[in-house]
């Protein structure tokens, strides 16, 4: 009897060992999110949200990653660096997390680089594009950033090089948010233009949530540049379209501007005709796996995607194809993993982490004609 007992207890407490082991299989896998969900870029912050979530969606229905769902929690973090650093601390007291994603602005992911390294979990930077996020990663000392958008040094070389073939590198006015991706981007034009041993012919800085540009505008504009580099987002970048219309226009954009967020009536009245910018997305991309995205995305959200959705929605896909290859939920084997990515992006080209952990994918070089966004070309950053 006393033998039939002992196995009896062996046989229950190895199905509690399966048990235990079988459920730890099948909790799911989380990430956290750390992005705008209120203030003035809020919208980003949703398209940022819409953009992982697709990507998790489409994750889950195949069967998740290493046979285990994916979640992701978002916390708010208004673009302000105090704000990221409290929601990130929150998460990362939490210990549940397997990465934390995003950021969004360059101000709060270089806020979150510190608590990621002394955590020692992955950072995906999916959307930030201070060109110092990038120098701070990899060699740079921080090993656990990856930065997956391209930094503006890296776009406004490409962007240099297209204007310089046609004779439009010189003479660039430029006007930016005083902020770490307006100071990222008067700096990449900078180095960008002293390869050619050119210079920017001005340099002004605006605060953030400015009412009026008039006065600005009126003293560029009289100083007769050739064209205009304009880094600004959300609701100051759609005050200063529509105040620029109200003084004529009169000068090329170029830069940065957020031509897929121009107000409807003022691009239709080709007032921004002869605009060359460079960004990392922009919808019109003719590659089918754009195509594809596009048309999921839209129809998912009834709107179509942005910059902002696509680097979230592909770097997702980055961390989870880490994830995969790591094999476990190790943050050291999902950053090992990052480290050696070769993904196969949308846009046609095959994304890698360089020493810096920086990515590398196409520049998408836009023009607008005729009231319209046209793509001129794309070039490797």
């Amino acid at each position: 009897m006393a033998r039939i007992h002992l196995q009896a207890i062996a046989a229950g407490a190895a199905f509690i060992v399966a048990a235990g082991t079988a459920m730890a299989q099948g909790a799911p896998i989380v990430i956290g999110s750390s992005i705008p969900l209120t203030g003035t870029v809020a919208s980003f912050g949703q398209h940022s949200r819409w953009g992982a979530e697709m990507a998790i969606a489409e994750a889950n229905a195949k069967g998740g990653v290493l046979g285990r769902k994916i979640e992701i929690d978002f916390q708010d973090n208004r673009c302000n660096p105090a704000e990221a650093v409290k929601s990130v601390t929150q998460m990362l007291a939490e210990k549940k997390y397997v990465a934390i994603h995003d950021g969004l602005c360059s101000s709060a992911a270089l806020a979150i680089m510190p608590l990621v390294e002394r955590a020692g979990i992955p950072f995906v930077v999916a959307n930030a594009s201070a060109t110092s996020i990038a120098e701070k990663s990899g060699v740079g000392g921080n090993k656990w950033t990856f930065k997956v958008n391209p930094t503006d040094a890296s776009l406004l070389d490409a962007l240099i090089r297209h204007l310089h073939k046609d004779g439009k590198a010189g003479g660039i006015a430029f006007l930016g948010e005083d902020s770490d991706f307006g100071r990222a981007g008067s700096d990449g034009l900078t180095q960008a233009l002293s390869k050619l041993n050119l210079k920017l012919a001005s340099t002004d800085y605006f605060q953030k949530g400015a009412p009026d540009f008039t006065a600005v505008f009126t003293r560029i504009k009289a100083a007769k540049p050739q064209q205009l580099a304009l880094y600004a987002v959300s609701a100051d970048f759609q005050n200063a379209m529509r105040q620029w219309a109200q003084l004529g226009g009169g000068v090329p954009l170029t830069g940065r501007p957020l031509v897929d967020q121009v107000p409807a009536e003022i691009m239709a009245s080709g007032l921004l005709d002869g605009t060359t910018a460079v960004q990392p997305y922009d919808p019109s991309v003719d590659t089918p796996g754009n195509k594809a995205f596009v048309a999921a995305f839209t129809a998912r959200f009834n709107t179509a995607p942005i910059l902002i959705s696509f680097e979230s929605y592909e770097s997702t896909q980055i961390l989870l194809d880490a994830i995969r290859r790591a094999g476990k939920t190790d943050p050291a084997a999902i950053r090992d993993a990052l480290a050696t990515t070769k993904f196969a992006s949308i846009l046609g080209s095959t994304v890698e982490f360089d020493q810096n952990n920086l990515a590398h994918n196409n520049a998408i070089i836009l023009t607008i004609r005729g009231g319209k966004v046209v793509v001129l070309g794309m070039s490797k950053t």
